[in-house]
């Protein structure tokens, strides 16, 4: 059995220091409001300017519970 020890293409890396918008739930209230608050959490200059609390945000986004259609299942 012949295992490689090199990459055979170079690796990828994604910018730490970019970040994507997260995506709400279109129609969703609530995620449309958490997505207000995270632009302002991200906006420097800003009174309600903190990162981490940019970051919670993100994820209460991406984790808000939506009812599922029923075509889904």
């Amino acid at each position: 059995m012949d295992f490689e020890t090199t990459v055979r293409k170079p690796v990828q890396l994604t910018d730490p220091l970019t970040v994507n918008e997260p995506r709400p739930v279109p129609g969703c209230d609530v995620c449309g409001a958490l997505l207000k608050q995270w632009r302002q959490a991200r906006k420097a200059g800003s009174p309600a300017y903190d990162l981490s609390h940019a970051t919670d945000l993100a994820v209460e986004i991406s984790r808000h519970p939506h009812p599922r259609k029923k075509s889904q299942r």
